[in-house]
């Protein structure tokens, strides 16, 4: 999702050329310069040049029409958040409920009353504001889901790695230098390193990891399994 600005990028889709500019050159007094397209076709051909907050579209067009546009918005991950308002001359009510059923945001009835069009850009834009605050805190929170799960992934061989660090230096300072203490002494620094080396293995795999998937074990004790060959978000 593009982030919203107190300008937002809006694009006007209509096939009657007097109707688009009206709209248009309504948008414009009010500070707002759209782009427009006169058919969906050339609508996606400009959304995949720069990604619009907003699209206004009229609902009855030729070849593909309004409804036809926002499902396939909708089937697309990349613009499935498009805020989408519906223009049209039906006011029926199995109309708007065939319109907000199909993944409309809004929808308003021709002629178009440019007070009423701001006011619904305004509700759009608080709702896209909410939405990116929405998903920012979801990021958040996987962030924090995963800083936990890395640090009980290493938590085990750093401890080792201490100890054993630990166990030398009391073994050193307490000891003399005899052969039989330094061959203890060294076996301990050889565990020390092969904790080391685990824990260089573990960052390695962690650093190569684009998505990660968790284990939770039965004492609640939650760890990224680094090992999986297809690694995915999942929910503790």
């Amino acid at each position: 999702m593009t982030q919203l600005t107190d300008v937002p990028k809006i694009l006007v889709v209509d096939d009657d050329e007097s109707s688009l500019k009206a709209t248009e050159y309504q948008l414009i007094g009010k500070g707002i310069r759209p782009r427009t397209a006169t058919s969906v076709d050339r609508a996606e051909m400009l959304i995949a040049q720069e990604m619009p907050e907003i699209i206004i579209c009229d609902w009855s067009m030729p070849d593909r029409d309004g409804i036809d546009f926002v499902k396939s918005l909708r089937a697309n991950p990349q613009t499935t958040s498009v805020y989408f308002i519906m223009l049209t001359g039906r006011g029926g009510m199995d109309d708007k409920i065939t319109a907000l059923t199909q993944g409309v945001d809004d929808y308003l009835e021709k002629p178009v009353k440019i007070a009423e069009l701001q006011a619904r850009i305004t509700v759009a834009k608080r709702i896209i504001k909410l939405q990116q605050q929405l998903v920012h805190h979801q990021k958040m929170q996987t962030y924090a889901e995963m800083a936990a799960a890395v640090s009980h992934e290493i938590n085990n061989p750093l401890t080792g790695l201490l100890g054993y660090l630990e166990l030398v230096k009391k073994k050193i300072q307490r000891d003399s230098l005899a052969e039989a203490n330094i061959d203890r002494i060294l076996q301990m620094i050889d565990r020390s390193y092969e904790q080391g080396k685990r824990i260089a293995e573990i960052v390695k795999k962690l650093t190569s990891l684009k998505d990660y998937r968790v284990k939770t074990y039965n004492d609640g004790i939650q760890m990224v399994d680094i090992d999986a060959n297809n690694p995915t978000v999942s929910e503790p």
